[in-house]
Parts: C-alpha cells; structure tokens; sequence
C-alpha cells in the first residue's frame, strides 16, 4: 500500500523523494536516466536510444500523474465549498440563537432589577415600621413612667435600679428622655409639674446614687463598678459629672508634691542653680523640681489610661480633660512661679530657666505623644469601630496592654510607687484592674497581646477616617498636646517679648564682657600714645601669642600662623585677659554668649520664625562685636603709629594675630553655629552672610592699612638710627678694639629692631605676609645703607668697622630668608670690601667680581670716600 501511494517508485526513485520540500529538475533526470548512465559508462558507448525510451515513458508517467493531480485539486475545491457554504450557514442559525439568549437575559435581568427594588422597598418599610414600632413602644414606655411619676410612683424605675448594669443603664436612658420631654414642656399645664417634680428629684438622686457609687468603687479600687457607674452617668448627662468626679479626686491633685507652697518649692529650686545669671558659667540643667514633676506627670498618666479605657464610654475625652487640667492649673502655677523668680534677679537667669523649662515640657510633650501614638490611639480605634459595628466596645477595650504596657515601658519610678502602694491599700492611686500587673513578666506578656490588637487596629483605621500612616505617626491627642506645651510659653514668647529680651540681654552681655577694654581705652586717653599702646601691647602678647598661629583664607595683612617658635616674653604663659585690645579670651566669651543665645532661640522659637531669630541675633551680634570692640581696638593701633619719634613696637603683630584669629572664630561660629539654623541660599542667609563679610572686610581693610603704617613706621625709625652715625665711626683710632669687635651703636641698634621685626612677623604672620612685610624692610634698609655708606670717610681701620657693620646687617637680613634680600646684602658685603684692599689690587676688585655688574658711577663714589683716595691717586684713576 505504501509503494502505491508513492509515485516514487514508479520512477524507481527512492521512497519520498517528491515528499521532499524542494524539487530540482537537474537532480530528478540525473536519478531517473541513472541506470542508463551507469551502462554508457561501464562499456564505454553512448546510446541514445535507451536515454529517449526512459525520457518518454517518464514523461507519459508525469502528464499522467498532472492530470490526475488536476482532479483531485478540482475534487478538494468542491468540498471545501460546501463546506463554507455549510459553516456560513450554522454561524447564521448560532448568531441568531445567541441573540434570542441575550433577548431572554435582558428580559430576565429587568425582572431582576425590578423584583429587587420592590424587595428593598419592602425592607425599607419593614425597617420603617420596625423603628416606628420601637418608637412608638419607647414612647408608650416613656408615657408610662411620666405617668408613674405623675403619680409619685417609682416602682417600676426601682426596679430597673435593682437588675444590674443594663437595667442602670435603661434607666439612665429613660431620666434623660424624660428630662428632655420636661424641658420641651416647659410651659405645660399645671397637672404636669408634679411629674416635672418628681422627675428632677429622682434623677437627682440617681445622679448622687451613681456619683457616690462611682467614688466608692474609685477608693476601693473596683473597676467594674467604677465602669458600670460611669457608663450609666455618660447615658444620663453625657459623663460630665463622672469625668469632674474623676478629676476631682484624683490623687496628683491631691496628694502630690504640688500641694506643698509654690514659693517654697521655686525658692529652694532656684537656690539649687548655682550660676544662673553669671554669662561665664554654663547653662544650669533643668529645674529639679520641675523634671520631677514632669517624672510624676508621666507615670499618672500612663498608669491611668489602665482605669481610663476600661471605665469609661469615652476615654480620649477624659484623657484631655486631666491633660488639660496637668497642665493649665498644676504646671503653669509652677513654671510661672519659678520664672518670676529668675525674672527677678537677671534676664539672663529668666532666659535660661525659660529655655530649660520649654526644653523639658517638650520632653514631656514627646513622650505623651509616643505614648498616645502606640496605645492610646490604637485602643480608641478598635472602641470607635465596635461601637459602629454594635459589638460590645467594652469587651473590645478589655485586651490588656494599653495602659498596663506603659508600665512595662516606663517602669522608672515603679519600685517608688509599689512602696506607696503596699503603704496605702486603699489609696486610688493604687487602682489597677488586674493583680498580675505588678509582675513584670506577666506586664510584657500581656504587652505582646496587646501589641496584636494594635496591628488589628490599624487594619481598620480607615474605618474611622484615619488612614494607617497616621495611625503609625500621630495620635489623637497630638495636636492637643502641642497646643497645651504652646499655650504655657505663649506669654512669654508671643508678639515679640521673648525677642525683645534676648536681644537686650545680648546687648548688656556683650556690654559687661568689654567692660574691661573700654575701661582700659578711657584709662588711656590722657596718656601718650607710646606709653599707652606699650600698655596695650604688654596685655596682648601674653594672651595673642598663645592662642594657636596658622594661615588661613583670611584678610592679606592678617592670616596668622606660620613662624616656628614661642612668642616674644610671653612663651609658654598662660593666656592673659586682654583689658587694653583684642582678646581671643574675650572673643571667645562673646562667641559663647551668642551661641547660647541662638540655641534659646531654636528651642523657643517656631520653625518658622527661628531663622529670622537667629538671623537677627547675629546681625546685632556682628554690629557690636564690630562698633564696640574690633574697630576701636584696630583704630588705636593706627593712632599710635602715627607718633613717628617712638620705636614701632613690633608687638603690633600681636594685634594683627589677635584680630585674624578673631575674624577667623567668627567665621568658624558662623559656618557651625548659624548657617545650619538658617539654611542655604535664602534671603535670610544672603542677609546675614553679607553682614560678616562687610565686618570681614573692614577688618581686612584696618588691618592692611595697620602692616603698611608699621612697614612705614619701621623704615622711619631705621632712617633715624642710620642719621644718628658720627662722621668718626669709620676713622677709628688705632687701638679702639672695641669698634673693631663690637661695630657701630647705630648698626648694633638696628640690627636688634631688625631681629625683633623678624621674631615678631615669624610668630604671628603668615608666610606670604612675612616674606612681604620683610622684604619691603629689608629692601628699604639696603636702599638707605647704599646711601649712608657714600656719607662717610673710611679709613684703612675704618674699613675694618665698617665691614663688620656690614656683617651684622648680612647676618640679620639673612635671619630673614629671602633669597633676593641675601643676595644684595652679599652686594653690598662686596662693597665694604672696597675700603679693606690695597689700592693696586682694587681695579681688579671692581672690574672682575661681582662689583662688575654694578654702575660705574655707583662704584667711583664708594672709592672716593676712601681716606687714601687722593693721596694714592685712586681718585684720578676712577675719575674723581
């Protein structure tokens, strides 16, 4: 059967070859002549004959098989048309079938829809006629108890009183309709005012009935006749008697610390801060009295939220009516107490207790909040929700661990109160509704259990309109609680006042740490102006020269820092109070009075309000840091180097230092201090930053103008110690061996200004402004030694001094360190050498060494002031 099938063997071509997915013509008459091929070649002859015979029949076979192919292609064409035809056909009767379904499905869902909104009209009215029935027999009952009491008759709520807590509850419901129905009457016919009577008398007496059973249960420590009494009280009058009751007796109120005089408890507290008003000790920590009472507000509170939660319908409102009562009549006595106190010695001593105090009420604040976020809240929650869904929010509240966790947590003062509570059984303070709760493993226990119905809780904030960020965030009671901690400093920070405080404080703190320099600027005005910087200057070089030296990005004449070595007489001293100039001491004693001022005002201020706070604080910090100190200070080393008759006093550098490490710690107190209160790139710190950079460059400004007032002060004086040279200095006699050894006075005089010029500038400059305030010395001291040597006639002897003055002025330029300086020293070394050599050997002297380079007339007037020069013809050689 397969061999038929396949054409293949027809051809004797092997199996499937026309199944084959390509067909090449070469291929299929090389396969079908193959047989006749192999014949041709193996007797090597070709006949063509058997070649055509196989042709023709293969091509009989291939016309053969086309037209059957033909026939079965025509056969399939008419099948696959009736099949189209017929699916054209059952996709017609289908569609029509599916349309008359949906037809049926409509007609269905519109019957639907309709037996549906009769349904639920018949449920509206069966739940209308059930409430009207409900209603109609609450008024009928209503009516019946008017009736009884019009009557006088009481039985009926007697007995009600008498079946527990749900029958005290129907009858607190019953008293406050009918106190309703009273009021709405009020102008009702006489026959009624014995119902009215006796209505108010009776809830009156409930009311007491459910007070004292409340207060009892309150001292005897009975949960649960403290909850059905409040429950039955919050149906009655909304719970505002109970939650006075509650408050009223509380025991914080009572029995605590706070009963004790107000003015005993502030005096003893405040004598206990040592130093509160004195600028140089440190802030006092927070009132003791103060924290404790602040420790006694937290334990009451996380403890009573364990009564709260359980005994009341409505605890979050209770919880705000003790907060609110804590703090607006126990801590605000108090704290208004102590800061009268502190107002009354000093600003400064009012200032840090109010900071202090607001640092630790937000302490308290923060804790509450926590305590709020992770107990309170969650508890609420879950009461709001059973109360919509019409579960028992009781049941639901009785998990444990709202409140008793707190007591797991902040279990700080816990031994103290278990003390009082062994002391006193009967105390309410000792209420707890569970024994277990003074063990600590059954607290954390039932605090994981609690920590689950807090995870139940979120799921079903939304419920209440909370979502599951706040509830994990914020509680209830936040904003309530920051409102509480804003309203006890409102006075004193609101419209200004606290501003207006701390700038005047800053102003007389500022005030009293000058008070030294400007007693010592006064002191100085009737004396000279050398005599009084000299006093000036002895009071800065022990303080400037010991406070740290470095160069840095600070004013051209005033970075500080460089040269190696102790500073002048003051090495290895202690630093001294500066009473005459700039202190570091000092500045750092205003530095350290305006950052306490700042962190007041971050503490004290509103986020919003603190940048323009601190900016404002600075402003005036710099203005009188400024007007009052650096500025007068920097001014009176200008006016006495006016006075060109005294020595420049080279402890001038130790100003300069002063003042850049000055600049330096503002800018340093800035970058820490201020810029991360005030932030980046604002118009606030735009403000500010122009501010210190306007005192900056002033001080920049004085203090260049201070180094170029001593540089020409220095060149001055080095003049007049040169005019003081006799005309015999160089002409000495031959056996004067001290000009030989020693030099000239006026060379000894300069050489040791020139040495103190240089150990100043090493220990207070920088290395750029030491090389330039050295090199404009040093160079101007060349410029008048070639000058001043060219006055004077040296003898052979002379000669001989005057190359040892030369010497010395070599050796202290060369102190300096300035390659250019020694080289012209080395120059004028060279020089001196004209007056020591023989007159024969002296063309050589100046026509080959480095005299060579220098200008021919220069050189002729250092020969002609040889005593010899004439007499050896010198001076017709070089031409006199």
């Amino acid at each position: 059967m397969a061999a038929s099938s396949d054409p293949s063997s027809e051809f004797g071509l092997p199996e499937g070859y026309f199944a084959q997915s390509t067909f090449v013509a070469d291929d299929f008459v090389e396969e079908i002549s193959r047989a006749d091929l192999d014949f041709s070649r193996k007797h090597a002859t070709f006949e063509p004959k058997p070649f055509v015979r196989t042709f023709e029949r293969a091509l009989d076979k291939l016309l053969s098989a086309h037209g059957e192919l033909g026939a079965t292609i025509a056969q399939l064409e008419r099948a696959a048309d009736t099949s189209a035809s017929d699916h054209r056909k059952k996709m017609a009767r289908l569609k029509q079938t599916f349309g008359t379904v949906g037809s049926s499905f409509e007609r269905l869902e519109t019957q639907i829809s309709e037996v549906s909104s009769n349904t639920i009209r018949i449920g509206e009215q069966l739940d209308t006629v059930a409430k009207e029935k409900e209603r109609a027999e609450a008024i009928k009952e209503l009516v019946e108890f008017y009736a009884e009491l019009n009557e006088g008759n009481t039985r009926h709520l007697d007995a009600l009183l008498e079946g527990g807590a749900e029958g005290m509850l129907k009858v607190a419901h019953t008293l406050r309709r009918l106190n309703t129905i009273v009021m709405d009457n009020e102008y009702s016919a006489p026959t009624d005012a014995a119902a009215k009577r006796q209505i108010e008398i009776y809830s009156e007496n409930f009311e007491k009935s459910m007070l004292s059973t409340f207060v009892t249960a309150y001292r005897d420590g009975d949960v649960h006749s403290m909850g059905v009494a409040a429950r039955a009280l919050d149906a009655f009058n909304g719970g505002v008697s109970v939650v006075k009751a509650y408050i009223n007796q509380h025991p914080f109120f009572l029995s605590s610390m706070v009963d004790q005089a107000h003015d005993s408890i502030a005096e003893a507290s405040y004598q206990a801060m040592g130093g509160v008003s004195d600028i140089a000790s440190r802030p006092p920590p927070p009132d003791r009295w103060l924290v404790q009472l602040y420790s006694d507000t937290r334990s009451v509170m996380f403890k009573d939220w364990a009564i709260i939660s359980k005994v009341f319908p409505r605890p979050i409102d209770l919880m705000q009516q003790l907060l609110k009562r804590v703090f607006e009549q126990t801590i605000q006595a108090y704290l208004e107490t102590l800061l009268s106190r502190a107002e009354s010695q000093s600003k400064l001593a009012f200032l840090r207790v109010l900071a202090t105090a607001h640092q630790e009420t937000r302490r308290l604040v923060e804790d509450l909040q926590k305590f709020d976020a992770e107990t309170i809240t969650p508890a609420v929650m879950v009461l709001e929700t059973a109360r919509r869904s019409g579960n028992n929010p009781q049941g639901l509240l009785d998990m444990p661990g709202d409140a008793q966790t707190a007591s797991a947590q902040f279990s700080r003062s816990r031994s103290k109160k278990n003390l009082a509570r062994a002391d006193n059984p009967g105390d309410p303070a000792a209420i707890d509704d569970d024994d277990e709760l003074d063990d600590e493993d059954a607290a954390r226990e039932r605090l994981g259990e609690a920590r689950s119905g807090v995870s139940s809780a979120v799921a079903i904030a939304a419920l209440i309109g909370r979502s599951e960020g706040d509830n994990a965030g914020v509680g209830l009671l936040h904003g309530f609680l920051n409102r509480c901690c804003d309203d006890l400093f409102e006075s004193y920070t609101a419209g200004g006042n606290y501003m207006s405080t701390e700038q005047a404080h800053l102003k007389d703190a500022c005030r009293q740490i000058l008070v030294p320099f400007a007693r010592a600027r006064t002191e100085r005005q009737g004396t000279s102006r050398g005599k009084a910087l000299l006093g000036m200057l002895s009071s800065v070089t022990g303080g400037a020269g010991a406070s740290g030296s470095g160069s840095g990005g600070t004013p051209a004449g005033a970075d500080g820092g460089g040269g190696g070595g102790d500073g002048g007489g003051a090495s290895g001293s202690e630093p001294a109070e500066f009473e005459g100039s700039i202190s570091t001491q000092t500045m750092s004693m205003m530095l350290q009075v305006h950052a306490e001022a700042i962190a007041r005002a971050i503490e004290l201020e509103s986020d919003v309000a603190a940048p323009e706070s601190v900016s404002a604080l600075t402003a005036l910090f710099i203005t009188t840091l400024g007007d009052n100190y650096v500025f007068p200070a920097l001014e009176d080393v200008l006016e006495s180097l006016q006075d060109l008759r005294q020595e420049p006093d080279v402890r001038t550098f130790d100003v300069v230092r002063a003042a850049n490490i000055v600049v330096r710690l503002l800018q340093v107190h800035f970058q820490q201090t201020i810029v991360p209160f005030v932030g980046n790139g604002n118009y606030i710190y735009r403000d500010i930053v122009a501010e210190k950079n306007q005192l900056m460059s002033r001080v920049e400004l004085n203090l260049n103008l201070i180094m170029n007032k001593f540089v020409g002060a220095c060149k001055q004086w080095i003049g007049g110690l040169l005019g003081k040279q006799r005309k015999g200095d160089f002409r000495p006699a031959e056996d004067d061996f001290t000009a030989f050894e020693a030099g000239t006075q006026p060379c000894r005089q300069c050489t040791e200004f020139l040495r103190r010029v240089e150990q100043g500038c090493r220990q207070n400059l920088g290395p750029e402004n030491q090389e330039r305030v050295l090199a404009e010395v040093g160079s101007a001291l060349h410029a008048m030694l070639m000058e001043h040597l060219r006055k004077f006639v040296v003898s052979v002897a002379g000669g001989l001094v005057l190359a040892k003055d030369v010497s010395r002025y070599r050796e202290a330029i060369g102190a300096f360190g300035i390659a250019a300086l020694s080289d012209k020293f080395a120059v004028l070394q060279d020089i001196s050498n004209i007056f020591l050599v023989q007159p024969a050997a002296l063309k050589s002297l100046l026509d080959e060494g480095p005299l060579s380079r220098l200008d021919r007339a220069t050189l002729q007037a250092f020969v002609q002031m040889r005593e010899d020069s004439r007499s050896s013809g010198l001076a017709k050689q070089f031409g006199a």
